[in-house]
């Protein structure tokens, strides 16, 4: 079973360990032969050298008397002696390391003619031990080089193998500011490319069912409010031949409140069944403050109209991201409403922009009553007691919000009466990576 590792480096790590289990193994065989090969060659010299000397001399006497050995003797890193054997006592031929200080040698002992004469063979290897020990510095050089290359390219290749799937990540990461898009297979290789194409079948299917549903919203929503304003009409009719009626009137007049209820819950539906199908609008680059500006002569003009004043200050004339308009719409719309019906006659509503140092953040300020911040207001049909709506309001501008992934927040205000609302974009998405 998989860890909870990264796979990348997971698969970087086994790579690594078994491509340097690989070339230890091989620098070992390859030590050993060499060595093998050498020692082995310097044995058979010095059987070879037992054998001659047998074969030719029977005494150290006879042997030392030779000129021509005589005048290559201070060349030859042989040291021959040819002794009696006292004891008489078999010695097959035996090679045997020896060290001092300075050198290394191998010595030879080997008895013949009958065991009555010994031959000791001292052959210097210290040049060969010399060619050995640097052929182990050359190997340790060599797997410690290797290892670093191995571990290196062990995750060169972890990245390179996992990069389609981090192109798929990013294109996930990206559906949230682009929707629910298809994904670009051209450039991903086969395997990654099938899957893909399972994926995009499945945002297909999501895309359908989301407009089916929408669909469904609006068109129940129209098909609801025709009979309602049929109702509410005849109501008023009979409202108006029954006026003195005082029973009648109260039945009517609940009724038409009944009815006007459920037209705000319908209109409620049909914001819903339109936001779901902004979030499949495309992100537009624009400047936020121009259009916020845009707006805001409007509200300032409702505001006017319900003897309320508006107010909006921007500390900076242009803050340009990528926004999907219908969204943010619904959003700072619903906030503003909000608090313009809950501020009392003659009262101020005011926005404000500021930045610091994660978020640029919309603030609209109210002077109402304020709010319980014990309530999750955001859930749907959630509403306070002095709100006449279906309570949808803000659980619609919350789902925009988590589409467009910004943080809004609604608390009551510090030192004063009322409530704020705010927007904050993260500037490490909205700004830096746009």
């Amino acid at each position: 079973m998989l860890s909870k590792r990264s796979l990348k480096e997971r698969f970087a790590f086994e790579l690594a360990i078994g491509m340097i289990a690989m070339l230890i193994i091989v620098l070992i065989a390859l030590s050993t032969y060499f060595y093998t090969s050498i020692m082995g060659h310097v044995k058979d010299e010095l059987k070879t050298e037992a054998k001659h000397i047998i074969l030719h001399y029977s005494t150290q006497e006879t042997y030392d008397s030779n000129q021509e050995l005589s005048i290559l003797r201070t060349l030859s890193p042989y040291k021959i002696k040819i002794l009696q054997n006292s004891n008489k006592e078999h010695i097959k031929s035996t090679i045997l390391p020896y060290k001092n200080k300075l050198k290394e040698f191998l010595i030879l002992k080997k008895s013949f003619l009958e065991d009555k004469m010994l031959l000791e063979i001292q052959r210097d290897i210290t040049q060969e031990s010399q060619y050995i020990s640097t052929m182990y510095y050359i190997i340790t050089f060599i797997l410690i080089t290797g290892i670093l290359f191995i571990v290196y390219y062990a995750f060169f290749l972890s990245k390179k193998i996992m990069a389609p799937l981090e192109t798929l990540t990013n294109q996930f990461t990206n559906m949230h500011e682009n929707l629910l898009h298809e994904i670009q297979t051209k450039d991903l290789p086969n395997e990654f490319a099938d899957l893909a194409d399972k994926v995009n079948l499945l945002i297909t299917k999501v895309k359908t069912s989301i407009k089916y549903r929408q669909e469904l919203y609006i068109g129940t929503a129209h098909e609801l409010k025709t009979p309602l304003a049929v109702m509410r009409l005849k109501n008023q009719i009979t409202l108006m031949k029954y006026k003195k009626q005082d029973n009648v009137k109260e039945a009517l007049e609940q009724n038409i409140d009944s009815i006007d209820t459920l037209n705000a819950m319908i209109h409620n539906l049909l914001e819903f069944g339109r936001a779901e199908g902004a979030q499949f609008e495309q992100p537009e680059r624009l400047n936020l403050i121009r259009l916020m500006a845009s707006k805001c002569e409007e509200y300032e003009l409702l505001a006017h109209s319900q003897n309320r004043d508006f107010i909006y200050h921007f500390d900076i004339p242009h803050f340009r991201i990528s926004v999907q308009p219908l969204l943010f719409m619904q959003i700072f719309q619903n906030f503003i409403q909000n608090a313009l019906k809950f501020t009392p006659k003659h009262g101020l509503v005011s926005l404000d922009t500021r930045m610091d140092a994660d978020n640029f953040i919309i603030e609209i300020k109210d002077e109402g009553k304020g709010i319980d911040e014990s309530k999750d207001l955001f859930a749907p049909f959630q509403r306070s007691v002095e709100s006449t709506g279906a309570g949808l309001g803000l659980f619609l501008a919350k789902n925009a919000a988590e589409s467009m992934r910004v943080k809004i927040n609604l608390q009551n205000r510090k030192g004063t009466r009322g409530a704020v609302a705010s927007i904050a974009f993260p500037l490490n998405r909205f700004l830096l990576k746009d």
